[in-house]
């Protein structure tokens, strides 16, 4: 995985410890691994200075099986970082794999961790060969959710991956419950601790010379087999001519063994390996030409310069707690016990003037090399809040350029309220923070402040630019279309071409709010011309192409919408865009609905619903509840009532009541194709919501379905109450211009006047909805309306009104839909939905490549699901599988 593709990872924390030429090889521990590596988990747990790290280290690399190493740090107490980092080092085994979680680690709102965690351990438990995963520095994790997630993996391993976690103490999982289930392999301070003939070995490769055993016998009686005081006493002894009783002292105190260290050893050193050593400890990595900018341009009066590449090969050759992070050997860190007491020698040392400025020299170094998070990380350091600023602004177009916008997230978090609300264009930050998080109502508040800190001055056009972007954003949500036009055109006058994101928003609105005020031609001319003639980034270009699959579902067009979307499912599978991908499935759900093709709508809802996480909430609800109903038409009844469900579930766990009249009026609705008239005690009430800034909302309309139960309940004062609502939502749907809802309300209205008595009223509105309807194939919004609507469209009919286009709507209401053999399977083959859909391809004569195109993964995972499908049919290839399926009826 790149980095490119999300957070800034530092790709050092995936490289395994390298190992010391003169290391110990400790053969009964590396024994004893092998022999345990059938059980899920390895935990490697001791106080610091036990040589964990390097006993996983040297195993992992003697090791036949491909393994993954992560470093962790304090900055890994996050879910969505922690698991960005685990699927990068198990990629780095396996290219390609735990894509799906992938994208959900890039979703605004991370799924509940069981259902990631359900989906990581899904995605593992695929990976070929059987593989190992080591944390390293695991007690710096805090996050529960870390520990969760792990917990929930840990309960049904993945047969392909053993875990090693490598930790001072013992994390918060249930290891009582692993032991009593012989599920984990432990190795402690006491296996780790050196017996008297390791001590030895140790001590003569650390020393290149023979030890007397009496010594060796000593030390490691005092030092209680602890390596880092065996290690301490090599140093010492190798620049003292004598031994002293000093080094027999216990040296279990990792403070008192450090000044030792200090005082015996490095006290000793020339001052400017002194001064590197004091230096670098601000780093958490370093390489020779970090240590050098850090070090400072000049030196001190009559003394020589050292390289920082001499300084590093000078602490190798000293074996002096040095960590090398890459097989080039390139960078490196320190031991942390070694860092702990460096950073406390610079503090005694060296004042908080000197400090802050090595931490200026660290981030100028770090942003000189686009490593902008540490960058950003040593400048706050140093205390300078507003040099982290500029360096946020300086990059935020190139993060929001890559859709990067959750490291932009990150940075923001990392700067002082304070600086943030001084800042323009750092406000402006927040406001698409805001944005891509659907927190819309945040906006204006944030936006008023960072308009008023701007001046005329013509630098600051581009921020205008944004500003006059999201009024015209603000103004299209509540469906006041002229000044969105305007505040948008001009937004497009100020923002450069260069800000490929920003312009692509900006003309995605600008195609929505000229739909809405009736200037469709105009703007798709426009955007047509962008897109065909002119060489637009890929970011930019999907939202383009968005804006114009969406214009033509929402002028009536479905047959040109529909085009346009296989299109954009082509390019954003192209450019691997998961969260465009997730809406042109909806898209083309939508679609097959509205042409009653409900085998089709259930199959891209169906696909658009398990990446429910990645799209804005708004679309997430309706493609629940659009998948739910046509279920329901289906006669699927177990799964439509799963799918509505879930979407309760998703509600609950968004936390966001403003959807709950969506989940409810499905579930009415649901009542109504049923034959049921929702009405009696315990079905929640609809609230009246308006369809006027429901631009995207097209499957489920909570104000349109109240509508429905008012014409089923039927009392002449109901009915009354439909059409007056049914006409205030025609005025608001032809304000917008909006086809798609007018064709709906239309229908709806004619059946209320029927209803009435009022025949010709009725008529003369079911004849403007044929009108709206025929040229986009409608027919779901007619046939919803079961035999009255028939009725009245034979007497429409027999007025020769679009006769033939009649004709197709009266066939689909006889239309019975087919027997589903996905609800009851035969009980002998129990196939997975995954399976089923494959099954579906399949018989569509699709390649695996395709399929895996069609579902978003990869040919590998396709290749799987089709073995576990021919075992379970007991067949051998894919047309068989097809045949066998066809025969049980379960395709």
């Amino acid at each position: 995985m790149d980095d490119k593709d999300f957070l800034d990872l530092k790709y050092t924390k995936l490289n395994r410890p390298t190992i010391a030429s003169n290391h110990l090889h400790r053969q009964r521990l590396l024994d004893r691994l092998d022999q345990q590596r059938y059980r899920p988990l390895t935990l490697v747990s001791a106080p610091a200075g036990y040589g964990k790290t390097t006993l996983v280290s040297c195993w992992l690399e003697a090791c036949d099986s491909p393994s993954g190493w992560v470093s962790l740090d304090q900055g890994d107490n996050d879910l969505r970082t922690f698991v960005s980092y685990f699927i990068a080092a198990v990629e780095s085994m396996v290219p390609g794999a735990c894509r799906k979680t992938q994208t959900l680690i890039k979703a605004p709102d991370l799924p509940p961790m069981v259902n990631l965690a359900s989906v990581l351990l899904n995605e593992l438990d695929l990976i070929e060969p059987p593989c190992i995963m080591a944390l390293d520095d695991y007690y710096l994790i805090e996050e529960t959710m870390v520990h969760d997630l792990l917990t929930e993996i840990l309960k049904h391993p993945p047969q392909s991956l053993h875990l090693v976690i490598a930790t001072r103490h013992d994390p918060p999982l249930p290891i009582f419950r692993y032991r009593a289930a012989g599920q984990i392999s432990e190795i402690r301070a006491r296996d780790l601790s050196f017996s008297k003939a390791e001590a030895k070995v140790f001590l003569q490769n650390l020393l290149a010379k023979p030890v007397d055993d009496t010594m060796v016998a000593a030390l490691n009686k005092k030092n209680e087999g602890w390596v880092t005081g065996l290690r301490l006493a090599a140093l010492a002894m190798r620049h003292k001519a004598d031994t002293n009783d000093t080094l027999l002292r216990p040296q279990t105190d990792v403070k008192y063994v450090m000044e030792y260290l200090f005082h015996e050893v490095f006290a000793q050193q020339r001052p400017e390996f002194r001064e590197y050593l004091l230096y670098s400890a601000i780093l958490d990595r370093f390489c020779g030409p970090l240590c050098d900018a850090v070090s400072g341009p000049d030196t001190s009066p009559g003394r020589d310069r050292m390289d920082g590449w001499e300084f590093i090969a000078k602490m190798n050759r000293e074996n002096i707690f040095l960590v090398g992070l890459d097989r080039k050997h390139l960078w490196f860190r320190y031991h942390h016990l070694f860092r702990s007491f460096l950073t406390h020698q610079l503090q005694r040392h060296r004042s908080a003037g000197e400090i802050s400025a090595l931490h200026s020299r660290a981030s100028g170094w770090f942003a000189e090399n686009g490593l902008i998070d540490e960058a950003i990380q040593h400048a706050l350091a140093a205390g300078d809040a507003i040099g982290a600023a500029r360096l946020v602004e300086q990059h935020r177009q190139a993060m929001l350029n890559t859709d990067r916008w959750y490291v932009l997230e990150k940075w923001l978090s990392m700067l002082p309220e304070t600086v943030i609300q001084q800042r323009p264009e750092l406000l402006l930050a927040q406001v698409w923070i805001h944005y891509f998080h659907f927190r819309l109502t945040r906006i204006p508040s944030v936006l008023e402040v960072a308009e008023s800190l701007l001046s005329n001055k013509a630098k600051e056009q581009p921020l205008y630019g944004e500003v006059c972007l999201f009024k015209g954003v603000l103004c299209f949500l509540q469906a006041d279309g002229a000044p969105s036009l305007k505040f948008i055109e001009d937004a497009m006058d100020r923002i450069p071409s260069n800000y490929h994101m920003i312009r692509g928003v900006a003309e995605a609105y600008f195609g929505f709010a000229g739909q809405m005020q009736g200037q469709k031609e105009m703007v798709l001319n426009e955007l047509s011309h962008l897109l065909y003639h002119q060489p637009l980034n890929d970011i930019r270009k999907v939202r383009v192409m968005l804006s114009c699959v969406c214009i033509n579902i929402v002028s009536g067009d479905l047959t040109v919408a529909d085009t346009l979307n296989q299109q954009l499912r082509k390019f954003v599978i192209s450019i691997e865009s998961t969260t465009n991908f997730a809406l042109s499935l909806y898209f083309q759900g939508v679609i097959h609905y509205c042409r009653n093709e409900l085998d089709m709508a259930i199959d891209y809802l169906g696909q658009a619903a398990e990446l429910i996480h990645i799209v804005p909430r708004i679309i997430s609800v309706d493609c629940q509840a659009g998948l739910a109903l046509a279920y329901q038409v289906m006669q699927q009844t177990e799964k439509a009532s799963a799918t509505l469900e879930r979407l309760f579930e998703y509600i609950h766990f968004l936390n966001d009541a403003a959807f709950l009249d969506s989940a409810h009026s499905c579930r009415a609705r649901m009542s109504l194709m049923n034959g049921e008239i929702p009405f009696a005690p315990g079905v929640p009430s609809i609230n009246t919501t308006s369809v006027g800034g429901a631009m995207f909302t097209w499957l489920e309309i909570p104000g349109l379905t109240q509508c429905r139960l008012l014409l089923a309940e039927g009392s002449e004062t109901g009915l009354r109450e439909a059409e007056k609502r049914l006409r205030e939502y025609l005025r608001l749907s032809r304000t917008q211009h909006n086809t798609f809802q007018e064709i709906t309300i239309m229908a709806l209205l004619a059946l209320a006047l029927e209803k009435q008595g009022r025949t010709d009223d009725a008529l003369a509105a079911l004849e403007t909805a044929v009108y709206l309807a025929r040229p986009g194939g409608f027919i779901r919004p007619f046939v919803e309306l079961g035999p009255p609507m028939a009725g009245l469209l034979k007497r429409l009919a027999e007025k020769n009104i679009a006769a033939a286009y009649i004709g197709r709507l009266l066939a689909a209401f006889h239309a019975t839909p087919p027997p589903t053999a996905s609800d009851a399977q035969p009980p002998d083959v129990q196939l997975t939905n995954r399976e089923l859909d494959i099954l579906d391809l399949l018989a569509q004569r699709l390649q695996t490549k395709e399929v895996a195109e069609k579902l978003f993964i990869s040919s590998e995972t396709v290749n799987t699901h089709l073995k576990n499908l021919y075992r379970k049919l007991g067949v051998h290839n894919r047309r068989d599988a097809v045949t066998s399926a066809r025969n049980l009826g379960i395709i």
